[in-house]
């Protein structure tokens, strides 16, 4: 074809070039749907086709209805067939829809609700996106914006089919608007899956939530709360919430409300779980009849709160005449609740009737709808609520065998009401936190004194009185502690003993406590390194007899110590100070002999005060330590326990002869005096640790023998030291006897100075 021809000819090829071109890229949309498909939804009653089949009857109808294959527009029409074939079919096979958002404003029960539902399709093609539902009690009208121009926009082709309404378009991407009629009982099921759910309505509320999320086949109760116009119009109300709760017991809380156009009259609720009806409130009465509650109500509303137990927990489902309920499970800490069926579970906060347990659970059940709750009791474990921190016993044991008992405890607590304590003797006294209570008995011949305990951090004083048997010679004697089912850190034991009891050893603690010590050990050695260093008996004695002295003076001593302490540290002071003294002769001459002689007699009078106050420090701090106890943990006096009782009694009276009075407030006891006193502890003590102190005890009678021995036994000492003792006077009288002019020149010689001492003390020998 030459150049010209091509000129001539190039505009109406390059115009059908074009057209094919676009065809080919962009398909117009009266290929993709025939001319003769309706687009109307389709009818009332029959479900909506599928798309694949929607589209081979349309291109069946295109077929019969195209123009001639011979036209030009036949080919083309083939064309856009044979591109549609190569395409393929969409991508999408099951739910070709996708729901973002529904929003629903309006005043319920005051006209139609508005709604805004936004959304898209998934496929190359109209499909059938359900919508809300039921039919039956629902009415809307809708226009849907699919991206066409206001004036276009024509109303939605809405169709219903299987109990819920449908939307039947083919946008990528819509927002469907308008009006719903709730009928009945105001309920919206919502087909779905929907993403979001928002409601802004007044004069009422949506039972689920205001925002809600995920719903796929949900249904939706607006609730009405308008005003006595609106309710006095509109059908009764019938509005039932429940709460079980598992404890101890199975108790249940309801809550009825009531509304009518007319009086409400007598009402009946169905006790079908077995319930037991304890009270009510909000009536102005009720009664069982025939395993129904009758509740007499007088208007047109009714609110009443029921109250009451339960035999058991299993099958619950709501009352026939309400069409949604409110059940709220809980459970305390020793059970554990179960719940079974396919109910929906909403957020406990949203409860009508308040929670009391953080096991709550809040399920709505509608109409028909049953679930199955199953408890399982938890095992307990046993632990402390309460805890004795510290328990101190004094235990006095007087002259005639009476055993007065002081107890002080300091307690924790945490929940235990009253504390069954055995004092061990006859209570006499009890207080708490310094203030006498009245002693009470679960029983006329119960022992154990019921306590009253106080939550927190508080302190009891009990005390009591016993009978103990001393024998004459000693033996053991089991002291009597208090028994309590508490658990105490530590319960410490002081035993005031008389004077004609002594303790030899107190068994039970933590650790045995001797009538000795290592104090004691340490002045027994003493004793004897004195005995054998001051034992010099005269003339010249076996070295066996020479022992057997010592050892008897380390006895002497030993015995001494136990005996006189005081007189033990004096001669063991004395002792020391002689021996220094002959070290000292022997070492210094003249003046420097007589200040070390003066220098050493003030350190023995030094050392003598030291000994006899550390001998004395022992029972000093046991003085000032059962005197300290008596300041801090004695009772108030008996003049402001009086005062406290006359001011709760309006006044008080006294018993005859000044015996106990039953049901009157005690006055405590001043504990006795003691002579002797032995400590003794133990620590975690329980009713499976006890701690049962045992005193091994001798008297004075049984020590009359002993102390006589330990008398012949000084005898004896004192006679082998007869002649050095003799000796030792007779310097000292010749000492005292010499005048100071007797002094002179040869008063050393021996037999000088016509018949006067001549200065024997010099040149004597040494004693022993």
């Amino acid at each position: 074809m030459s150049l010209a021809r091509w000129n001539k000819a190039a505009p109406s090829r390059l115009f059908w070039l074009l057209v094919v071109l676009l065809l080919l890229a962009v398909p117009a949309p009266s290929l993709a749907q025939g001319p003769g498909e309706p687009t109307a939804a389709p009818a009332a009653g029959a479900a909506p086709a599928a798309p694949a089949a929607k589209t081979a009857a349309a291109q069946a109808q295109a077929q019969a209805l195209g123009p001639p294959p011979d036209s030009w527009a036949g080919q083309l029409e083939m064309l856009s067939r044979w591109v549609d074939q190569r395409r393929g079919p969409g991508r999408c096979a099951e739910r070709c829809y996708a729901l973002d958002r529904l929003r629903i404003t309006g005043a319920v029960g005051e006209g139609p609700l508005q709604f805004e539902l936004s959304g898209g399709v998934l496929a190359d093609g109209p499909v059938a996106i359900p919508l809300f539902g039921p039919p039956a009690h629902l009415r809307i009208e809708a226009v849907l914006d699919d991206g066409r121009p206001a004036s276009r926009r024509e109303a939605a082709p809405i169709s219903f089919a299987e109990g819920h309404y449908y939307l039947w378009t083919a946008a990528r991407r819509f927002v469907l608007r308008g009006s719903l009629w709730l009928e009945g009982d105001l309920t919206l099921l919502v087909a779905g899956p929907l993403n979001t759910f928002e409601a802004d309505v007044t004069g009422g509320s949506v039972a689920e939530g205001a925002q809600l999320s995920g719903l796929s086949g949900a249904t939706l109760h607006f609730s009405r709360d308008g005003g006595a116009a609106a309710q006095s119009a509109g059908p009764t109300v019938f509005q039932l919430a429940r709460a079980v709760r598992v404890g101890r017991e199975v108790s249940f809380e309801y809550r009825l409300v009531l509304r009518s156009g007319s009086d409400l009259g007598v009402v009946r609720l169905p006790l079908a779980f077995g319930e037991k009806v304890l009270d009510v409130t909000g009536a102005s009465g009720f009664r069982i009849e025939g395993g129904e509650l009758v509740l007499p109500t007088s208007g047109r509303t009714a609110e009443m709160t029921i109250s009451g137990t339960l035999p058991k927990v299993g099958g619950f489902s709501p009352d026939p005449r309400s069409a949604y309920e409110w059940w709220l499970f809980e459970s305390d800490v020793e059970h554990r609740l179960t719940v079974k069926g396919d109910i929906r579970q909403v957020d406990a906060a949203e409860s009508p009737i308040p929670r009391t347990q953080a096991t709550s659970r809040l399920l709505l059940l509608k109409r028909g709808q049953r679930v199955e709750v199953e408890v399982e009791p938890l095992a307990g474990v046993d632990v402390l609520a309460a805890v004795v921190r510290e328990h101190r016993r004094t235990l006095i044991l007087t002259e005639r065998g009476d055993l007065v008992a002081d107890d002080a405890l300091t307690y924790e607590n945490n929940g235990i009401d009253y504390l069954t304590y055995a004092p061990g003797g006859r209570p006499i006294f009890l207080a708490t936190d310094g203030k006498a209570q009245r002693i009470m008995h679960q029983g006329a011949a119960a022992e154990e004194v019921l306590v009253p305990l106080q939550t927190g951090s508080h302190r009891i004083q009990v005390q009591s009185l016993a009978q103990a048997v001393v024998r004459p010679l000693g033996g053991s004697m089991e002291l009597p502690m208090p028994s309590y089912p508490l658990t105490a850190s530590e319960v410490a034991l002081t035993v005031g003993l008389p004077e004609r009891v002594v303790p030899l050893a107190l068994l039970g603690g933590d650790r045995p406590v001797w009538f000795a010590d290592s104090g004691d050990a340490v002045a027994v050695a003493f004793g004897f390194v004195a005995a054998w260093i001051a034992v010099r008996p005269g003339g010249a004695p076996s070295r066996g007899r020479l022992r057997a002295l010592r050892a008897l003076g380390g006895l002497i001593m030993a015995g001494l110590w136990f005996v006189a302490p005081a007189t033990f540290v004096a001669l063991l002071v004395g002792i020391a100070t002689a021996g220094a003294a002959w070290l000292v002769g022997r070492l210094f001459r003249g003046t420097s002999r007589a200040v070390a002689m003066v220098v050493l007699l003030g350190m023995g009078g030094i050392a003598l005060l030291v000994g006899l106050f550390a001998v004395s420090a022992g029972r000093y701090r046991g003085e000032r330590w059962n005197s300290s106890y008596e300041t801090s943990m004695a009772p108030p006096s008996s003049a402001r326990i009086a005062k406290l009782d006359d001011q709760a009694k309006g006044g008080g009276s006294l018993a005859p002869g000044g015996a106990v009075l039953e049901g009157v407030t005690p006055v405590a006891l001043t504990l006795p005096d003691y002579d002797r006193a032995v400590q003794a502890s133990r620590e975690l003590v329980t009713r499976d640790r006890v701690f049962h102190p045992v005193l091994i005890y001798t008297t004075s009678s049984a020590l009359v023998p002993l102390a006589l021995l330990w008398l012949a036994g000084a005898t004896i000492l004192l006679a082998a030291h007869r002649a050095p003792l003799t000796e030792l006077y007779r310097r000292a009288a010749v000492r005292l006897s010499r005048r100071p002019e007797d002094d002179g020149p040869d008063i050393d010689r021996p037999g000088g100075g016509g018949g006067r001492p001549q200065g024997g003390a010099r040149h004597a020998p040494p004693v022993g």
